[in-house]
This record gives structure tokens, sequence and C-alpha cells, in this order.
């Protein structure tokens, strides 16, 4: 039995694989079928709003548009946007299996490895979220997937495939802003590798790749300084540094001094009746900061960025700490299911969905994602070891994921699962290698 399935995957494994994604999600579609909707989603579908009607003048500088644009482009119509996205969904499948298949030119752990991913109903689940999750893993595996197929490490590649791998970048950052550090890390590691090789080719191959998402940096962060007054890529930049702050932010030396009082306030009940939320003060403070404070919210914003940048120059070691705790919280954390769990249809589909994520996915979550920090720091071990002469592919991907890890740390607290999410696909595909290779060594 066993070898029948191998030897039907080994024949048919994109049909197979495609019946699987689909299958699953039309289950969904027919038990669940709802718009998940969270207070996120509301500043995408108003930026798309000002997008559709061409009206700027209400422009709040909230998000960047790489994703409104999309909900733009289908009128608003957010049952259009989940079926595209649940089609995404599918196609991030695909994508998984082919750079799986790519790099290890094995059919049966790129089938696998696909399987296990889509299975996850946290990824299911996203594909019918108003929220940059879904489109965001898609892209960002199209981008790895080209980078691998035009093998654009390599010096030989035409110049067209960086041009379109800008493009790429650029369409990446205009999603998530955060991304904007893939395309200089993928120039980084392009310059390293080809250092002594020649440097002139890869600076210029680099500059190429470079010039799209650096240009769209520079474009919208000016327009938002002639918008809302501040070089940002959106306004929540001060919000995410107050998270980031809020467990010491009673240490604040500051004239705003009711700033101050208002967000402890909120901080320290939070503490005392719902500590999971801690991270989430500034957002419990939102309202009454604004009120109280009669600031704007992009002035409240930018209050809170100064406020806390300074907190973090004169309190190394608590900012310090709290990146520690945010990046363990960036690989494993509770709010990691978006639903709209009023809306499914079915009693006995809603419990299985809950069972199976807090009875098996959540700890198989964690146990891949720790799995994957073990196997990243053994392939950085090793890549060190033999005097950095391997510059492959894999690494490129866990220094993409490492980095994003410590990137968001930096930057913003809580236990968010979605800043993760994203990688998700490549941490798989790195956790089931390294398995399969172990299990390979097993057997001989």
């Amino acid at each position: 039995m066993i070898n029948k399935i191998k030897a039907l995957i080994h024949q048919k494994p994109m049909a197979l694989l495609l019946v699987y994604a689909i299958a699953i999600r039309l289950i969904f579609v027919c038990f669940y079928g709802a718009i998940t909707l969270t207070p996120d989603s509301y500043d995408y579908l108003a930026l798309a709003d000002t997008i559709t009607n061409f009206d700027w003048s209400n422009y709040d500088g909230k998000r960047t548009p790489g994703f409104p644009i999309f909900i733009s482009l289908f009128g608003g119509n957010l049952t259009v946007l989940i079926g595209f996205q649940i089609i995404l969904g599918v196609l991030t499948t695909v994508l998984l299996f082919n750079i799986t298949r790519h790099i290890t030119k094995t059919t049966n752990l790129a089938f696998w490895t696909a399987i296990i991913y889509t299975s996850f109903v946290n990824v299911v689940l996203f594909d019918f979220a108003v929220l940059t999750e879904n489109i965001s893993a898609f892209v960002l595996l199209l981008t790895i997937w080209h980078i691998i197929k035009s093998n654009l490490f390599n010096l030989q590649a035409s110049i067209k495939h960086y041009i379109l791998l800008s493009f790429m970048f650029g369409w990446l950052y205009m999603i998530r802003p955060f991304f904007i550090y893939i395309p200089i890390g993928f120039a980084l590691f392009f310059i390293v590798k080809q250092f002594k090789t020649n440097l002139k080719n890869s600076l210029i191959k680099s500059l190429i790749t470079l010039s799209v998402p650096l240009l769209s940096y520079i474009l919208w962060n000016n327009y938002n300084l002639k918008t809302i007054g501040h070089f940002t890529n959106t306004q929540y930049f001060g919000i995410n540094l107050a998270q980031t702050a809020t467990p010491f932010f009673e240490k604040a030396v500051t004239n705003d001094t009711l700033i101050k009082t208002i967000l402890v306030k909120h901080r320290d009940s939070l503490k005392q009746y719902n500590p999971d939320r801690i991270a989430m003060s500034v957002w419990f403070a939102h309202q009454e900061l604004l009120h109280k404070t009669k600031l704007t919210e992009v002035e409240l914003s930018h209050r809170l960025s100064l406020i806390s940048k300074d907190l973090f120059k004169k309190h190394p070691e608590l900012y310090l700490k709290q990146v520690g705790i945010s990046w363990l919280l960036f690989w494993g954390n509770k709010s990691s299911f978006y639903w709209n769990n009023n809306k499914v249809k079915n009693s006995y589909f809603r419990l299985g969905i809950i069972a199976t994520w807090l009875y098996l996915q959540r700890y198989l979550l964690l146990i891949i994602n720790v799995f994957f920090i073990i196997f990243s720091f053994k392939k950085i071990y090793h890549f060190f070891k033999n005097k950095c002469t391997n510059y492959d592919v894999n690494l490129f991907i866990i220094c993409i994921v490492l980095s994003a890890s410590l990137a968001q740390a930096l930057v913003a607290f809580g236990n968010n699962s979605r800043f993760c999410y994203p990688y998700f696909a490549l941490i798989v595909y790195f956790v089931m290698l390294n398995l399969n290779n172990r299990l390979k060594k097993i057997k001989t």
C-alpha cells in the first residue's frame, strides 16, 4: 500500500497536490465561508476606497498600497477578494512544492512538504482574512522561486531576471514595508558570495535589484512626508516602538507626562487583569491618549516614537531584554488563529478545527519552529567551520528568516503570530529537508 502511494505521488505529484489543496479549501468554503475582518482590515479597506475614488484628501498614512490596490481592482468586493486569495493559497502551496523539488531533486519530499504546509488550519484561514498575510506569503515564495529557477546567485544569469526580481522586491515592500530588508539582504549576500570572483558585475546586478524597492521606499516615504509630515513608511512606527518600550515606559523622562501616565495606567491594569495583552497597552490607551492630549493620530505616534527612542538610549539593557522576549515570541505564541468563530456554519466542523489546532497543530507549529532554529544554527556553524565557502540558497533562506525574527524584535513587541507567518512555508521546507537528510543517514 505504501509503495503504491509512493508510486502515485511520483507519477502525478502536482495533480494530487492540487486536488488536496483545493479540496481542503473547499471544505472551509462550505463550512466556514466567512470573511474574516480585523481592526487592521479596515485600514486596508479605507486605503482601497481612497485608491478607487482617486481622492487622497483624507489619506492618513496608516498603510502602504500594495494590498489595498488589489481590493480596489476587485471593486471592493470582498467575496471576489477572498476567492482570489484562495487561489493564491493554492499557488503558494504549488510554489513550495516547486522550490523544494528544485533544490532537493526529490519529488516525494517536495510533495509531503507542501502537504504539511497547506494542512495547517491557520494557513487556510488566512486565505479568508482581509489581511496581507496571504499575498505576502505568495509573493515571498514567488520571489524565492524566481531566484532559484533563474539561478540569480550565479553571475551568468541574465540582467532581465534581476530587473524582474527588482519589481518583485518592490511589490513586496509596498505590500508590507517590513520586507524592505529582503532586497538589501539579497544584494549583500550576492556581493559577498561573488566578492572574489567578479565584484564589479555583482555590484551592478545588486544595484539593479535594489533599484525598484529603494525607489519605492524613497517615493512612498517622501509622499508621507508631504501628506502627514513625517518621512516614514506608515504612521504606526511610533506605536510599534511604544509597544517595545511599554514594559519600562514609567522610566521615561519627558515633558509629555500625560502620555506616560495614561499609557502606564493601562499597562498596569492589563498586567493585573489580562497579562497576555500587555503588548497591546498602547492600543488600549489609544483613544484616551487622543482625547486628553488633543493630538492627532500622526502627532501622537510621532511623540511616542521620540519617547521610546529616548528610553532605548537611556536603558539599553531593558531594551535588549525586551528584544529577546520579542524574538522568542516571534517563534511561538498564542495568537495564531484568525477567524470569525460565530460565522462557522457547522458546530462539528467548529469543534474539529478548534481541537485540531489546540491539541495538535499549535504544538506542531512550535516544534517545527524550534527545529528550524536548531537546524539553522547548525547550518551557520558548518558554514563558518568550512571557512565561509558554501553560499547556497539554503543559507540565504535561513538568513532571510532569522533576520526577520531579529528585525521584528527590534521594533515591535507582541505575541502576534502574523509576524512569522509569511516565512512559515520556508521554515517547513528547511525543517523537512534536514529531517529527511537525518533519516537518510540513519538508514545508511
